[in-house]
């Protein structure tokens, strides 16, 4: 769900420091040599167009490989955490194991388990593009003591976004953070051999301030907080998406209430279902202001709004407010047995993630449209909200008259 935020920044980073790790750099030369089948002495004097051919291709395959890998665990995580994120035990139990392996690498909490290395280095040549593939299987898929606790603070962090879509970006990202600078290596290995014969008194640093993350990252998914940020933080990074978003679905978000209600977008007349099983069109509720929400029940910050929801519906229901929520869970039974836990005394609707792309896409759950009384779009709110929040959007189209 979360795209362009701090999280996937994170992700990068973490994957970047891998790369930068005392388990990655050094071996970094002899795995380019390994996958290419050509020498280190070679590859150090250009060695040609057709080394450098022979390089670029087995260093994509090897990439390709690891990446697969990282990929693979990224969505279960996320696909995982989607069960288990609600229950705060487990999401606290998640948060103490990554600031443990935060501590590990910062040296301050020596566990011998976790110096093993598992990963096969085979001394033989790769036979071509698939044995490079495979070796980047091999090399993602083995426990190495430096890449081993950062890869699991990334998933961890994965697990609570609670989808298997965000899971996935969020690999992505660090994969990518991996593999760029392994793919340029092989591109320029003697401004490698520079770099890292500046670097290596440094290398022990990399694990300390990598450390330090692990620790941010554990708290952060012990407390809640991640979640939060995960879901929240785009709202920061807004403007340049909601330009891209605005040029495909003309939905404005901060213009004046007191514009022309035709220089709103009419929002789409999308279907959704009842958790009994009716069919429910959006125009159904023309002529009430329309607080639309999408969220789910394993989203955290969702959670957190309902009991604002719940009194802005019993409280500004007479002046003409109907609030919507819409899930983007997959069966009545699982959003009727949160209901047991958490009431929602507003309207609930099925079929959130069937629709977003009629509304230019849901970055990042809670999302939340203001629809006036014509069904126009009148604001698109990115992230939760307190119910101050939605009424300073809600209260002006409330009382704004009606185009004639």
């Amino acid at each position: 769900m979360e795209s362009t935020n701090i999280t996937v920044t994170i992700a990068f980073l973490a994957g970047l420091a891998s790369f930068l790790s005392p388990c990655v750099l050094p071996l970094v030369p002899g795995y380019i040599s390994l996958i290419s089948g050509i020498s280190i002495d070679r590859l150090k004097s250009d060695g040609g167009a057709s080394a450098r051919r022979a390089v670029i291709i087995n260093s994509l395959a090897f990439n390709a490989g690891l990446s697969m890998i990282f990929l693979a665990l990224g969505a279960a995580a996320g696909w995982i955490g989607s069960s288990i994120v609600a229950n705060p035990w487990v999401r606290i139990a998640g948060g103490i194991i990554i600031i443990i392996f935060g501590l590990h690498l910062m040296g301050l909490l020596r566990i011998s388990a976790l110096y093993r290395d598992t990963r096969f280095l085979s001394s033989d040549k790769p036979r071509g593009v698939l044995g490079s593939f495979t070796l980047g299987l091999a090399f993602a898929a083995g426990w190495t003591p430096c890449i081993g606790p950062i890869l699991g603070g990334i998933l961890g962090l994965a697990a609570t976004t609670g989808h298997w879509r965000s899971g996935l970006t969020l690999s992505a990202f660090y994969a990518a953070g991996l593999a760029v600078p392994f793919l340029l290596t092989g591109l320029g290995l003697n401004q490698f051999l520079t770099f890292y014969s500046r670097f290596r008194k440094h290398l022990h640093k990399v694990e300390v301030v990598s450390g330090l993350v692990l620790v941010l990252i554990g708290a952060l998914i012990a407390s809640g907080y991640a979640t939060r940020l995960a879901s929240s933080r785009l709202a920061s990074v807004l403007p340049n998406l909601e330009a891209w978003v605005g040029s495909r679905a003309k939905i404005s978000t901060g213009e004046s209430p007191t514009q022309k209600n035709a220089a709103y977008p009419l929002a789409p007349d999308v279907q959704f279902t009842t958790l009994d099983g009716r069919t429910v069109r959006l125009s159904d509720f023309r002529g009430r202001v329309v607080l639309l929400n999408f969220w789910a029940t394993w989203c955290l910050p969702c959670r957190d709004e309902i009991p604002e929801l719940n009194l802005m519906q019993r409280d500004m229901e007479a002046q003409g407010l109907t609030i919507i929520g819409v899930a983007w869970d997959d069966t009545a039974e699982g959003v009727k047995e949160f209901q047991k836990e958490i009431p929602q005394s507003y309207t609930v609707l099925l079929g959130g993630e069937n629709v977003q792309q009629q509304f230019g896409g849901i970055p990042s759950l809670p999302t939340t449209f203001i629809i006036d009384r014509e069904g126009r779009i009148r604001q698109k709110i990115i992230g939760a909200r307190d119910r101050s929040g939605f009424e300073a959007a809600i209260k002006p189209v409330l009382g704004a008259q009606l185009a004639e």
